[in-house]
């Protein structure tokens, strides 16, 4: 009975790092303009570098472990296929789907949570498939992934004009940067539809994809004992390090280029590195659980500081949106698009690091976060999922 309740390290520890990489890739959508890196954020070596390793080391790889790791969680409800399980699941997609929405409109435009929510009830959809099936329809969903990205990178090369027009842009710059926090979360609101609509095309198809091989890796309790997987742990960083590694690189590169001749990542070539990036993403993503799995196997403590704000991942997803809006929007300290690359993403760092030693300190007397609580409570279950 007590190897029921032992609480995995590896899915903690990795979503805790997660929410590092989701700020640093956030940091430019809330503190530089609503697309992103412009031309004038990365002028000077330091801006440009720092754009550069957020491409090559963050963007298209933390949302797929973020998702990875919501497709592992879910089967701790799933895998009995309960009735009260399923409608726990059910609620939680409710839940998750509520607080992306309050989320997007008053704090961050790119949430992903409304996103983890409709795909969820996809993944409901598959969760009674056998392992076989499974494998297929990750192949599947990732196929059709890449075939997307690939169309999309061909129809901005042969219409560049046009696909360069299609932003987030000024209007919602505009309230950002002086609106009031009414003015923003409307202008958030009105942008809502588009914005979702065009992340589903880039980033949905592949997360789903991590959303089922998380649910197969969690029947085989792949993250639970690092030290029973060295081989897999081995091929995956390897192939990280020596494949995936190098193409974002060549991605990192074509985008920035692209940045800074001042035809941003929707011209012909910033496009094409943005999908080569994409494609590829899995492979550095599955470099790096390889290499913190194989870490972890010899030194059981490694990363272990990462753990607290895994535990309350929730909490400090939304707790990072709401410190960097303050800190940039109008109605906060308003340094939205007077700062470059380097001060943006290192603000992005900071607040992760400081709302991990929050969560450190939180998890020395609470069970739970305060938003975990909330949402344990709207699904119905008052007590933490031991390996959630």
């Amino acid at each position: 009975m007590s190897t029921v309740n032992i609480r995995q390290a590896l899915p903690d520890r990795l979503r805790g790092a997660a929410l590092l990489g989701i700020v640093v890739v956030n940091a430019a959508f809330l503190g530089i303009s609503a697309d992103g890196f412009t031309a004038d954020s990365i002028e000077g070596s330091a801006n440009r570098v720092t754009a550069f390793l957020v491409i090559v080391l963050a963007q298209g790889k933390f949302y797929l472990l973020f998702s990875f790791l919501f497709g592992y969680s879910a089967s701790f409800i799933l895998r009995d296929n309960s009735k009260p399980n399923r409608r726990r699941y059910l609620r939680r997609l409710l839940v998750l789907f509520l607080f992306g929405l309050v989320h997007a409109v008053f704090f961050f435009f790119g949430d992903i949570l409304i996103a983890y929510s409709i795909l969820g009830l996809l993944l409901f959809a598959l969760s009674r498939l056998s392992d076989r099936a499974l494998r297929r329809w990750a192949i599947a969903v990732f196929s059709t992934a890449v075939v997307l990205l690939l169309i999309i990178a061909l129809l901005i090369a042969a219409f560049p004009e046009d696909s360069s027009s299609g932003s987030a842009g000024g209007l919602l710059d505009q309230a950002l940067t002086t609106g009031t926090f009414t003015d923003a979360a409307l202008a958030r609101l009105e942008a809502l539809p588009s914005i979702l609509f065009g992340g589903f095309f880039l980033q949905a198809p592949m997360a789903f994809a991590a959303f089922i091989l998380g649910l197969r890796a969690s029947r085989a309790r792949l993250l639970a004992q690092p030290a029973d997987h060295l081989s897999l742990w081995r091929s995956c960083a390897r192939w990280g390090l020596a494949v995936g590694l190098p193409l974002q690189v060549v991605a990192g590169v074509l985008q920035v280029n692209a940045l800074a001749t001042g035809d941003g990542v929707f011209s012909p070539a910033g496009a094409f590195g943005l999908a080569l990036g994409f494609c590829t993403a899995p492979i550095l993503t599955a470099g790096y659980v390889g290499t913190v799995a194989l870490l972890l196997a010899r030194r059981p403590g490694f990363m272990s500081f990462t753990a607290p704000a895994g535990r309350m991942s929730l909490t400090v997803y939304i707790g990072e949106s709401v410190l960097m809006s303050l800190l940039y929007c109008g109605y906060g300290l308003g340094f939205f698009g007077q700062w470059g690359a380097f001060a943006v993403v290192l603000s992005g760092i900071v607040t992760w690091a400081f709302l991990s030693l929050v969560a450190w300190q939180w998890m020395k007397r609470f069970d739970q976060g305060p938003l975990e609580k909330i949402a344990a409570l709207g699904t119905g279950k008052s007590r933490p999922a031991s390996n959630g």
